[in-house]
Parts: C-alpha cells; structure tokens; sequence
C-alpha cells in the first residue's frame, strides 16, 4: 500500500499539480471579469475555511489537554553577519508545542495570502488564485498537527515525533538545524543556561 503522506507532500506532487492545473486553466477565458470575480470568491472562500479549520485544530488541540513534557534543544540560528546565536532549551508541553506549531502554520498562510494578492492585483495573474485555493487545504491536511490530532497519526516515533524534524525543499537543511531531544544537548544548553 503506497504511503500517501509521502507522495502528497513529495516536491514533484506540487509541480505536477501545477503544471495540470496550468493546462486546465489555459482551456478557460480567465481574462472574463466574470471568472476572476468567481475564482477571487473561491480563492477568499478557501482561506476563510482553512483559517476556520486551523482555529479548530487548536480547539481540539486545547481539548485532549497533552500535558506531556517535551524538553529539547533548538539551535541557535545564523544572523545576517555569520554570527551564530546561542542553542536555547525549550520547556513545554506537548500541547503548547502543537499550538505554536498551528499558530507558525497560520503565520505562513498569512504570508502566502500576501503574496498571492500582490501577483494578482499587481499582475493580474489568476492561476496563483486557483492552485492555492486547493493546494491550501492539501498543506493544512497535511500538516503534522492535523495528521495528529484529526487522523490519529503515531507520536511515539516517524515524523510525527516531537520535536518535529524541519523541513526543507529535497532535505536541504543541515542536521545542524535540527532540534535536539538527546541528553547531552539538553545537559550542555543547561550548563550555558546556568553559566548566563
């Protein structure tokens, strides 16, 4: 049986999807006012309902009440003169962890929103309107949160392990980059804690 979570969040989805939908929408007269006001009405739709969702998720989240601990490291990130910041431990629950989590999603979706407005208003492109009014819920659907608490999806190891690992186009990210849950991470960012 084929692991649908891969195949849907695999990079190569996301450019074949784009490219049948561009050759679906080359079929439509997308320069009639008439279908830009329908597909800015189904693209403001969409986002409404994947915001309507993502408050959900965070209902539902706040409702199982997973007052589990989570410890981890989360290293320091590279400033804009090459300085690297300090790793910093995390406290939390696995419920507050979710929570960011959704809250992070809806921050990208908020940007994505921006974007998305400024090729359309600006260009006048409608083809963003269209693949980001399905794409939308695909990414939400997705998302690790969702395949948790929605689709009852395994915590204890895989992906949907916290912390969650982060995720780059092709696995481009330094392990480096990565949260920290091993003892010697979270003993030696608590020694550079106390030493502060």
């Amino acid at each position: 049986m084929p692991n649908w979570t891969k195949i849907l969040n695999h990079p190569l989805f996301n450019m074949g999807f784009f490219l049948l939908v561009r050759q679906v929408t080359k079929t439509m007269d997308l320069d009639n006012p008439e279908y830009r006001s329908m597909m800015r009405g189904l693209y403001l739709g969409s986002q409404i309902l994947i915001f309507v969702l993502s408050l959900y998720l965070m209902s539902v989240i706040r409702k199982k009440n997973d007052t589990t601990s989570l410890r981890y490291v989360e290293p320091g990130s590279q400033q804009w003169d090459g300085t690297e910041t300090t790793d910093k431990l995390i406290n939390t629950t696995n419920m507050d962890y979710d929570i960011e989590e959704v809250k992070k999603q809806m921050k990208q979706g908020f940007t994505n929103i921006a974007i998305i407005a400024f090729l359309h208003l600006k260009f006048g492109y409608v083809q963003p309107l269209i693949i980001q009014s399905i794409l939308g819920f695909k990414t939400f659907f997705m998302s690790k949160e969702a395949r948790i608490h929605f689709f009852h999806g395994k915590t204890t190891s895989g992906e949907l392990r916290r912390p969650f690992r982060i995720e780059a186009p092709f696995n481009m990210i330094n392990e480096k980059r990565q949260p920290k849950t091993d003892k010697g991470s979270i003993k030696r960012a608590e020694k550079a804690l106390k030493a502060q």
